[in-house]
């Protein structure tokens, strides 16, 4: 390949993985918005029922249908 070839395949590759970046930077964008919002309108519904929002932490893990935490366990009926 000469100079000019090459110089035109690493400005594709470069274009390419910039295009890619910005589309996989705008779905991630997306999908955690979306999350966001949809804890938002559960916090909403649970506090208009008088209930307290849920707490998620990396010390919980689901057990057999209920959620356990590390110093106390509680069953989410909403």
């Amino acid at each position: 390949m000469s100079n000019s070839t090459s110089l035109v395949a690493r400005l594709i590759a470069l274009a390419g993985g910039a295009v890619l970046g910005t589309l996989l930077a705008r779905w991630f964008d997306n999908t955690l918005t979306e999350r966001v919002q949809e804890r938002s309108e559960r916090d909403r519904t649970r506090y208009a029922q008088g209930l307290a929002p849920i707490q998620f932490s990396q010390n919980n893990r689901i057990n057999e249908g209920k959620l356990h935490d590390d110093t106390a366990s509680y069953h989410d009926a909403g």
